[in-house]
């Protein structure tokens, strides 16, 4: 804190913010003794009502006090009003201004060579965009628009130039943040060579769910419950918070602060203001649409936001509601996110798909929540059709029913895992998500040595660390998709040891043996075990987001999946080449992911994920210096290997050699991952065991769950924990709500 001026008898203070009633940026406190003469605003406010030429006077005294460079700024800066969608520059043009977004979003997009949009950037609240370009004096990299209506202030580059002679700091000040863009760029550089397949594929995800400042939640049809969505993600938002809180708006409340003609033409430029006061206050503002479709509030809330929740119940119909219907009629560009609402914690096979398959415009992804509501109220009065007799039994089982939800026991026992521990709400996903707070889980290949991931998962659930996305390579596609699946270790430890136990027999290896023109096997075998414990399921009917890479060798890049039938992309994921034929997809042929990158944590980051817990389990080469020379004899190496007196290590193999070969640019990714920031690495100690070694299954996984808890343990002692302080108090508070034994 450093002191900016002292105001002497006779002088005044708050002179600013009763000029242009705003919010004041500094503290004004009493040095001495002081008496203070004291004008309320509302007070002046009614004075210049009545004498306009006082605020003249007010404006003229306060052209004298502000200091040159300010008034020089002030001059040459352009206050510019956007409406949404429209166009500020195009690609090409040539840079002459500097833009500071003062509230609103912007999104810069550019056009890519097979004809699609890419979106580049978005820019929130209090970003600047185009200082790399006035200053190179270079022209525009791609097209600026206003997702929605958005204050900007033009910085024109005369001014900047004239500016940067009078005072060199602004330079300063101005390449600084130019240089830190920049260092995020070379860090982690957008990969243009992975491709994404799936319907919801979003580059740049991070930059968009950066500084989101206003969410919509919209119904996709009347009779979605979002006034009860709203609220439990604004208690899921109290807790996971944003830096300065978040505010839920709904048509009351803003009727409430600006009267009955809030939303005529009048009141527009109140509604403006207020709105645009409240962003600068809070961190989030969660527009609640809770009235009909086409009424100002409802259009209010679309105009308004940078990321829309479109809400639909699963079990409704998976039509275009007229809510939506009326958001596509108004041209709206934020990102729209999916939200379906479960009432059980099950996505049924296909379901997804069928609401993803009409909807083009959702770019966001989408979510599954569980929340219990009611569709059909029980009727009060019942139709007279029924027999009397009929209709006494079925009140009675309903209020049956009703006693057996308050009286039964299952209500206070929580098993061992509870998916209600905190954080552990899909609701808190939700608001993690919009924080830009989510927590991911990456997996690795390593063959049977990723069975200790499972033990490591239910090490996590004990610490209470919540899961949100999780991203697998090979038999880190497995785990981690059974996981996101069910969202819970117990039905996950079931169905893993039933597969690991088909995979470590035998005979059912030698009975799927076939003529090695391109693997060993045929891969019928292999194929059945997975789909036996996933089925029809797709990704995207995942509980958590989730994705696994493949090598397409068709095309030679890695590959990301986020849609289509689940057991293809994981068996696909987990080919080894040699043992298994690579998996047909769309004519590319794809395998085991871990040859490009087995521990996927950059392509996590670039999610918008925040910390990374990033588990290892491939295996480690061996790096013993090598000395047999210049040629080499196969003879002599077949006798050093027998030999058990010979000085000199072992020559690797042909298939060790081509093995290594492969991994190459993997073991690279690998240690970008180490080094990220963000990401937790752990490596539980695997190396004892092999590839293929899935007859010790409850060894690695209690090796697994030993090395996770002791792991987080240690993290926790070390204060790695940044979201634990608030579960703890909860839990506390927990404790003493807890039902006593005896009580009355």
């Amino acid at each position: 804190r450093r002191s900016v001026s002292l105001v002497k008898p006779g002088g005044l203070a708050g002179y600013i913010g009763s000029v242009s009633s705003y919010r004041s940026f500094i503290d004004v406190v009493a040095k001495t003794d002081v008496y203070v003469g004291f004008l309320p605003r509302a007070a002046l406010e009614r004075i210049v009502d009545k004498y306009p030429i006082v605020l003249l006077t007010m404006a003229k005294r306060l052209t004298h006090v502000l200091p040159r460079l300010i008034l020089h700024i002030d001059f040459a800066l352009e206050w510019v009003q956007v409406n949404a969608g429209q166009v500020i520059f195009h690609r090409g043009d040539e840079s002459e201004a500097i833009y500071i977004v003062l509230n609103g979003r912007l999104r810069l997009v550019a056009d890519r060579k097979d004809g699609g949009m890419s979106a580049l950037a978005e820019f929130g609240q209090g970003e600047s965009v185009g200082e790399l370009e006035v200053l190179t004096e270079t022209v525009r990299p791609g097209t600026l628009h206003a997702i929605r209506d958005t204050e900007l202030v033009k910085f024109p580059r005369t001014l900047f130039n004239s500016l940067a002679q009078e005072h060199p700091n602004i330079t300063i000040k101005i390449s600084k943040i130019i240089a830190s863009r920049m260092r995020a760029a070379v860090e982690d550089p957008p990969k243009n060579g992975a491709e994404e397949s799936g319907s919801g594929a979003i580059n740049n995800q991070r930059k968009s769910t950066m500084n989101l400042r206003t969410v919509a939640i919209l119904p996709v049809t009347a009779g979605v419950p979002v006034v009860e969505f709203g609220n439990r993600l604004m208690n899921a938002l109290a807790q996971v918070g944003p830096p300065n809180g978040a505010t839920s708006l709904n048509q009351s409340a803003i009727l409430n602060h600006l009267g009955k003609h809030a939303f005529n033409k009048m009141g527009k430029l109140r509604l403006t203001q207020y709105l645009a006061d409240l962003e600068e206050k809070y961190g989030l503002v969660v527009y609640v649409a809770d009235t009909s479709v086409n009424s100002p509030w409802t259009q209010t809330c679309i105009t308004q936001a940078d990321s829309i929740l479109l809400v639909g119940l699963a079990d409704g119909s998976p039509a275009t509601g007229e809510y939506e219907r009326f958001m596509l009629g108004m041209k709206s560009t934020a990102r729209k996110m999916l939200v379906l609402v479960h009432n059980e914690r099950f996505s049924r096979p296909g379901l997804t798909r069928s609401w993803l398959r009409n909807r083009m415009w959702i770019n966001g992804g989408h979510y599954h929540i569980q929340m219990p509501y009611s569709t059909n109220a029980i009727p009060v009065h019942l139709p007279p059709s029924k027999r009397l007799g009929q209709a006494l039994k079925e009140r009675v089982q309903v209020l049956q029913a009703e006693i057996q939800k308050y009286t039964s026991r299952k209500v206070h026992h929580t098993p061992y895992y509870s998916p209600d521990t905190p954080y552990k709400s899909d609701f808190h996903r939700l608001a993690r998500r919009l924080c830009g707070k989510s927590i991911g889980l990456v997996l690795g290949g390593g063959g049977a040595r990723g069975m200790s991931q499972i033990g490591v998962i239910r090490a996590m659930e004990e610490a209470g660390i919540p899961i949100d996305v999780i991203g697998g390579t090979s038999i880190g596609a497995f785990v981690g998709a059974l996981y996101a699946r069910h969202a819970d270790i117990v039905p996950m430890f079931g169905f893993a040891k039933k597969f690991f136990g088909r995979m470590a027999s035998l005979w059912r290896f030698a009975l799927d043996l076939t003529y090695p023109s391109a693997s060993y096997t045929t891969g019928h075998e292999f194929n059945r075990g997975i789909f036996k414990t996933f089925g029809n399921t797709q990704i995207e009917d995942f509980w958590l987001e989730y994705y696994c890479n493949t090598t397409n060798i068709s095309k030679s890049r890695v590959e990301f999946h986020t849609s289509g039938y689940a057991w293809r992309y994981i068996r696909a994921s987990m080919s080894l080449a040699g043992l298994l034929p690579p998996l047909c997809d769309e004519g590319s042929m794809l395998l085991d992911g871990g040859y490009v990158d087995n521990l996927t944590v950059s392509h996590m980051k670039a999610l918008g994920v925040d910390i990374i817990f990033a588990v290892d389990v491939g295996a480690l080469d061996d790096d013993t210096p090598q000395t047999y020379g210049d040629s080499l004899s196969g003879m002599w190496a077949f006798f050093n290997r027998w030999n058990p007196l010979s000085a000199h290590p072992n020559p690797p193999t042909l298939a060790e050699i081509q093995g290594r070969l492969a991994y190459v640019s993997s073991v690279d990714a690998l240690e970008r991952a180490k080094t990220m920031p963000g990401c937790i690495y752990m490596r539980p100690p695997v190396d004892d065991y092999g590839t293929l070694d899935f007859i010790k299954f409850d060894e690695v996984y209690k090796m697994g769950y030993k090395f996770g808890k002791e792991f987080l343990q240690r993290l926790k002692d070390e204060g790695g924990f940044p979201w634990m302080e608030e579960a703890e108090a909860k839990e506390a508070m927990r404790r003493t709500k807890a039902p006593r034994r005896a009580s009355i």
